[in-house]
């Protein structure tokens, strides 16, 4: 208590004058700054310091920041790089949070008893040390043991008297403090050793055994902006995590399986070391192990539900590691049971708007009986072309392409980036059009999933996206910032940069935000709805010349648009996943001969003009008149022409629900789709698409 009073008025004088923690020089450390080296001099606080000889703040800092669990500081390094920023930023981000860790003291016992091969109960010298129930696993000498129960033993001084179940000999002044471990020998194909000697030492396996959930209090949490910058509130936090022991409270594991269940600790072969604490997307170069996470915070307002290894409880399942070409990193699928289920599938109880506050939204079977065509055809192309996108879940992600981290029902990217290295430009993302708009229209759940890490948007959704929208492709593209030390926002755009996107910690943060954060996933239905109108919405030819064909309007005859030539539910989710997988097929600018605003605006692309004059030529008679004439052979027709050029992710989208896979562990309902005379699907009709546009913002 009187710990605690000092630590309180401790804060309260660093809040009234400046914090003071003794660390680094009081320098505010930040990129660029380094060690004195041969030739070099000192460089702290963005300034050169040649009178600085002998110095090792930014070593230092990287030794510090490892010590409390922050692997993404290159070891033992004495120049503040991109990997220094983006670990000092973690460990902003989790000494903001209300939950922290501490580490078991002692850090590891020994052995009270000489052991033999066939002992399984191990007299330790310190129950503290160890986790108060198993299973876990330790290390004693070179053998792998499971400890299966854990129970105090009242200890005796040493010469007390000895035999089979007597408690083990000790030195005077242990007495209470040791442990009885029962324990399985010889795991992970280690054996039981002949003989271990009385002292030897038994330590976790576990990097994150030895690590204890504990609350932090206010007073010693990090209350600025999350910069990357060493600055004098960090430097005071992070003395005081010292001082307490403290260390990052969420673990990303790799596991070994057996049975496709966790087994063991995967070793990294170019360290020989456990990957029992993982931060960087390429730190796990194998495929073979699962990556799990033990979270000891309450970060993530999490549903009731069975744990996912039931021997594990403790773990969520992340992913695995993945290559294509030049890019690696982390994939989650559900066919590789990575996903939560039911919980993180796209049902529509999950997605759609909730029917009262804190509720949930309609399930399949009330929005068949509530007969909405124009809410149950939109599902229903959402959740084919999301089949294809994210196989159908919220926690379904990709950080191993170009792209850094793509999520949701399109799967918006972070990113394209130019190339490999790290100096690479990276393009702008329609992730970050999404976060915008989700920043817009549901703050909380802007916080909870970006926000409170320090992530925001360069450029604001306002009245309706039009900053961000691109009209000649029809989507919302954006940047991410994070804040820059003294005020200000910094646009991130380099791949060195956004690789942050695609370590496992950002990974799991995006992942658990699909799988608990309501308004995050309600958002994504808002967000695929505004892709399929503003597709739609798209004129069929250019602003110049004269149209090809007119249609109806309220104000009177109107140039068509590609809504008004492809009018069926199972023509527009070919669209939609399209303009997906490569949005200039489907919309396109004008030719370079015509006016700048002309071609701004963008018209029906080159793909699905070809698909429409190939169905035209097939069938003239089918298309003699404007499109308002055209009948269900036409609208067939053309759906034809754009399967036979679509490949795999087309003929799935076409062919839904037929081909959905087992493995997935879907529970939609589909036995409960409206019957179109060719199965329940989606129906080829003309005409049967009506989009669900209720409460979506003006269009751009």
């Amino acid at each position: 208590m009187l710990d605690d009073l000092a630590r309180l008025f401790a804060w309260l004088a660093a809040a009234l004058v400046r914090p003071a923690s003794g660390l680094y020089g009081e320098f505010d450390l930040r990129p660029g700054d380094r060690d004195p080296a041969p030739g070099l001099p000192a460089r702290y606080g963005g300034a050169d310091r040649p009178e600085l000889t002998g110095t090792t703040h930014v070593r230092d800092l990287h030794r510090d920041l490892r010590e409390l669990g922050f692997l993404l500081a290159p070891p033992d390094a004495a120049a503040f790089t991109t990997a220094t920023w983006l670990a000092v930023m973690e460990f902003q981000r989790y000494a903001s949070l209300s939950d922290s860790a501490t580490e078991r003291e002692p850090r590891s016992a020994t052995l009270l008893d000489a052991v033999a091969a066939d002992t399984h109960l191990l007299h330790v010298s310190a129950a503290s040390a160890f986790p108060a129930a198993g299973p876990f696993r330790v290390l004693v000498e070179e053998e792998v043991v499971e400890v299966t129960a854990v129970s105090t033993v009242r200890l005796t001084t040493a010469g007390g008297a000895r035999g089979p179940g007597a408690a083990p000999r000790v030195t005077r002044g242990l007495e209470g403090r040791a442990a009885a471990l029962r324990v399985t020998r010889g795991m992970e194909g280690t054996a039981a050793a002949a003989a271990h000697a009385r002292g030897a030492g038994v330590e976790l396996v576990r990097w994150s055994d030895r690590l204890v959930a504990v609350h932090a209090p206010f007073y010693e949490r990090y209350a600025d902006p999350i910069t990357g910058v060493v600055n004098a509130w960090t430097r005071f936090v992070l003395r005081r995590w010292k001082e307490r022991r403290r260390r990052c409270p969420v673990v990303v594991e790799a596991w070994e399986l057996r049975d496709g269940r966790p087994d063991r600790l995967h070793t990294i072969p170019a360290s020989g070391h456990r990957a029992g604490n993982v931060w960087g997307a390429r730190e796990i170069t194998s495929t073979g192990p699962r990556l799990y996470v033990r979270d000891l915070t309450r970060t993530w307002e999490r549903p009731s539900r069975p744990p996912v290894v039931p021997a594990h409880p403790e773990l969520d399942v992340t992913g695995d590691y993945r290559v294509l070409g030049d890019h690696a990193g982390p994939r989650a699928w559900p066919e590789f049971e990575h996903t939560w289920r039911p919980e993180g599938e796209m049902l529509p109880e999950h997605l759609l708007p909730a029917q009262e506050p804190g509720g949930s939204g309609p399930t399949l079977r009330q929005l068949v009986e509530a007969g909405d065509r124009a809410v149950l055809g939109t599902y229903k192309v959402v959740r084919a072309v999301s089949e294809v996108e994210a196989i159908g879940y919220f926690d379904c992600l990709n950080a191993y392409d170009r792209a850094f981290v793509s999520l949701g029902p399109c799967h918006w990217t972070a990113g394209l980036a130019s190339g490999p290295s790290p100096g690479s430009a990276v393009d702008e993302g329609e992730l970050w059009g999404f976060v915008a708009y989700l920043k817009e229209t549901n703050r909380y759940a802007f916080a909870q999933a970006f926000g409170r890490f320090g992530v925001d948007v360069a450029t604001e959704w306002g009245r309706n996206g039009a900053e961000l929208f691109n009209p000649s492709q029809r989507k919302y593209t954006g940047r991410p910032t994070v804040p820059r030390e003294g005020g200000g926002a910094h646009e991130l755009g380099r791949v060195e940069e956004f690789d942050l996107f695609r370590d496992w910690h950002w990974f799991y943060r995006v992942q658990m935000a699909g799988r608990t954060v309501d308004g995050f996933r309600r958002a994504m239905w808002d967000m695929a709805r505004l892709r399929i109108r503003d597709v739609g919405e798209t004129p069929w030819d250019g602003p110049a010349g004269p149209p090809t064909w007119t249609v109806p309007g309220p104000q009177g005859p109107r140039p068509a648009r590609i809504k008004d030539v492809i009018t069926s539910e199972r023509g527009m989710a070919i669209v939609h996943r399209w303009h997906i997988r490569a949005p200039a097929n489907m919309v396109s600018a004008g030719p370079a001969t015509e006016p700048p605003e002309a071609r701004r605006i963008g018209r029906a692309g080159p793909v699905l003009r070809a698909a429409c004059e190939a169905a035209a030529k097939e069938h003239p008679s089918l298309f003699a008149g404007p499109p308002g004439t055209w009948g269900d052979a036409a609208e067939l027709a053309l759906v034809a022409h754009l399967r036979a050029q679509g490949g795999a992710s087309v003929e799935y989208v076409h062919e839904w629900p037929r081909q959905a896979s087992r493995n997935r562990g879907f529970t939609l309902p589909y036995e409960l789709l409206p019957d179109h005379g060719d199965g329940r699907r989606l129906d080829p009709a003309r005409n049967s698409f009506l989009l669900d546009a209720g409460g979506l913002p003006p269009e751009p």
